[in-house]
């Protein structure tokens, strides 16, 4: 089954560039540019494993959590701190669960 670990490579290149290159342009972006690149890569890797047939319950809550707050950035800086904060508040509870992870390929 090497289509799936292409597809996981090459999601991960992708996001491996997103992030080389946003650290190439952050010294002379806004301040607030930075964590919501750090948060938008952290989607964009749980985005990875979902197309590699990877699927996790606390993942895939984390990523719509950060999906549904991560354009305030642009509009209001303070807001963004705040949608920050609640997603760190977010990921306690999911810290104590077992990864409930199902691949397409069985137990390896």
């Amino acid at each position: 089954m090497s289509v799936p670990a292409n597809r996981l490579e090459a999601d991960v290149f992708e996001v491996v560039c997103y992030m080389i290159s946003s650290a190439a342009n952050l010294p002379r972006e806004t301040k607030a540019y930075g964590p919501f690149r750090l948060i938008d890569a952290a989607s964009r890797v749980i985005a990875a494993l979902e197309h590699s047939g990877i699927q996790s319950d606390r993942l895939e809550s984390i990523r719509g959590e950060i999906e549904q707050g991560k354009y305030v950035v642009m509009t209001d800086e303070e807001e963004f701190d705040q949608t920050l904060q609640r997603l760190a508040l977010h990921l306690v509870p999911l810290m104590d669960e077992q990864p409930l992870v199902e691949e397409s390929q069985g137990e390896r």
